[in-house]
């Protein structure tokens, strides 16, 4: 046991070097801004993440503040891994070794980053660790233990359910054991705040998560997945590992459940990756059950076990120089990667410095937003439109606390009376805005028709506006981009076209919490064909928002009667 706290202990010293001398990065801003403003949910995640910010910047201001929980916890992760292998495994330097070699360790599972990822690991490898006490003994003790480890497991990341569901097809008998029911039952009470968060906020989150992000399939995001699975666990030994950990024959419900798990991140996420892109780290808690089933099995053999500890060795080679490079610009990083991990400070004062008094607003980009934020400790917006995606932004005040202002609107494209601005990431374009308005809370809702109509057919549309909000939406006000109602038809190739809607009467206002049905025309495709409508409030020159979920459309061909 000594050397397992020495060994989780130094990893604990070396997060947190790394987390005081590397910049914060777009995610960790973002998830920082949700910090600022503590709450039951978020847009994109649990709260779990934005609690511990919170409680670590408090400590200390900065990026050590950020990822000083979020580290204690990735230490506590690995911790809890060698109790629950320090009687199966004979050699703790084998486990110590290989697990250093997996690149998910350092960032995702066990490392210095300040994102859902730790938090969600950290509790599904306490939640392990107590239901196999659970299945030596029910008492009420692990009980309510198990139910908080699930209970903090959902609040850190809702790939949490994958966990719960996956151990339950593991071992079904639980269904009629008392002690189950139990446990589910504290855990929902421990939870119910976050549900009702959810149905206040028409279960935002869910919606994201399951619909908005699939897109049609696209082979290169299979080859994606497949690539970015073999490098995160491991770019020469990672195979390896997988195969020991599904090829193993469980002797128990704990082992099974493990194994599911493994089994079911992996090809649930494979699956997924059929229908949009998944990023290399949604499956980081597969990296759990993948050492605690392989490493044993990885002992009895004693010629692989050769190989994957010198394979193991030259992958640590690899990731001991990449952590320092992303500390100090050696110039060895690609652009990209350059631009996530450094020199981010100067560029966000030059935006600053050319702001002065006015509020920054940033279009299509919570992750410029956010770092700016961060770094000149002066709040801004980013403006989402349809070319982009929803995010917590959209359910922040800052849009009707800003309404009527002058701001800086950093944008992606040339608008009228736009300019440029050279900084040390080059140019990039600027305007200043002197009465901004954006209308992302207004919710359009559409009528109860038959989306059945042939090409070309004129139609009037009975639209539901609705204002959420505590304040008053002005939609006519004197705006430096007046607002119009725009129909964007979205066909299943993916190209999308905008048009103006037709409307006979001014925008209306909308006092707070007012629904008002509000008739528009529009005009049906002239290509016959599938279609998805949405409706947002646009400008000219300015692409239309999200108002709204998209309704599909059937367009048919002229029939030969008309």
């Amino acid at each position: 046991m000594k050397k397992i706290l020495l060994f989780t202990s130094l990893w604990f010293i070396v997060s947190l070097l790394q987390s005081f001398f590397t910049e914060i990065i777009d995610d960790e801003a973002y998830y920082w801004v949700y910090s600022r403003c503590l709450d039951w949910g978020y847009f994109d995640h649990p709260p779990m993440i934005a609690l511990l910010i919170k409680l670590g910047y408090a400590l200390f201001p900065g990026e050590l503040g950020v990822r000083l929980l979020p580290s204690l916890l990735g230490a506590g992760t690995l911790f809890l891994v060698f109790v629950m292998l320090k009687d199966e495994v004979k050699n703790l330097n084998l486990l110590m070794i290989v697990s250093l070699s997996i690149p998910l360790f350092h960032t995702h599972v066990a490392g210095f980053l300040a994102i859902p990822d730790l938090p969600l690991v950290f509790f599904a490898t306490l939640f392990f660790y107590f239901y196999r006490k659970y299945l030596q003994k029910e008492s009420l003790l692990i009980i309510f233990l198990l139910a908080l480890s699930v209970a903090m497991m959902l609040y850190s990341k809702y790939h949490g359910l994958l966990i719960i569901g996956f151990t339950l097809l593991s071992n079904l008998k639980l269904l009629v054991k008392r002690s189950f029911w139990q446990l589910v039952a504290i855990s929902l009470v421990l939870y119910l705040p976050h549900i009702i968060w959810q149905i206040k906020h028409d279960f935002v989150s869910f919606s994201y998560h399951l619909v908005d992000r699939n897109s049609p399939f696209q082979f290169k995001y299979l080859l994606e997945y497949i690539g970015n699975q073999i490098m995160m666990v491991g770019p020469f030994c990672g195979i390896i590992l997988i195969y020991l950990g599904i090829s193993r024959k469980t002797g128990n419900k704990f082992e099974a459940a493990l194994k599911f798990n493994l089994i079911g991140f992996i090809a649930g996420f494979f699956l997924s990756s059929l229908k949009g892109h998944v990023e290399p780290h949604w499956t980081a808690f597969a990296v759990v059950p993948l050492l605690i089933l392989s490493i044993p099995e990885l002992e009895k053999r004693l010629r692989l076990k050769k190989w994957v500890l010198a394979l193991s060795y030259l992958t640590i080679a690899f990731i001991i120089p990449f952590r320092l490079i992303i500390i100090e610009d050696f110039g060895l990083l690609p652009e990209q990667l350059n631009r996530r991990f450094l020199n981010k400070k100067e560029f966000y004062h030059q935006i600053q410095e050319e702001a002065g008094s006015r509020t920054v607003v940033f279009n299509n980009t919570y992750q410029h937003a956010s770092l700016f934020w961060f770094f000149t400790k002066k709040p801004t917006f980013t403006k989402n439109d349809r070319l982009y995606r929803r995010n917590q932004y959209d359910l922040m005040d800052m849009e009707a606390e800003l309404h009527g202002k002058e701001v800086l609107y950093f944008t992606r494209f040339d608008i009228p009376g736009s300019d440029s601005l050279v900084t040390v990431r080059g140019r990039t374009m600027i305007h200043n805005t002197t009465f901004f308005a954006s209308f992302n809370r207004v919710n359009i809702d559409f009528p109860d028709l038959e989306w059945e109509f042939e090409v070309g057919e004129t139609i009037e549309v009975e639209l539901e506006l609705g204002n959420p909000t505590e304040r008053s939406i002005y939609l006519s006000d004197s705006c430096s981009f007046p607002p119009a109602l725009v129909y964007t038809y979205h066909s299943d190739r993916g190209k999308a076209r905008a048009h103006f809607a037709k409307y006979n009467t001014k925008l209306p206002t909308l006092e707070p919490g007012a629904k008002i049905v509000f008739p528009v025309e529009i005009r049906v495709p002239y290509v016959p064909g599938s279609y998805q409508l949405t409706f947002g409030f646009g400008a000219k020159n300015m692409p239309a928002g999200i108002n709204g979920r998209p309704v599909r459309m059937t367009v048919h061909a002229r029939s030969r009667g008309n």
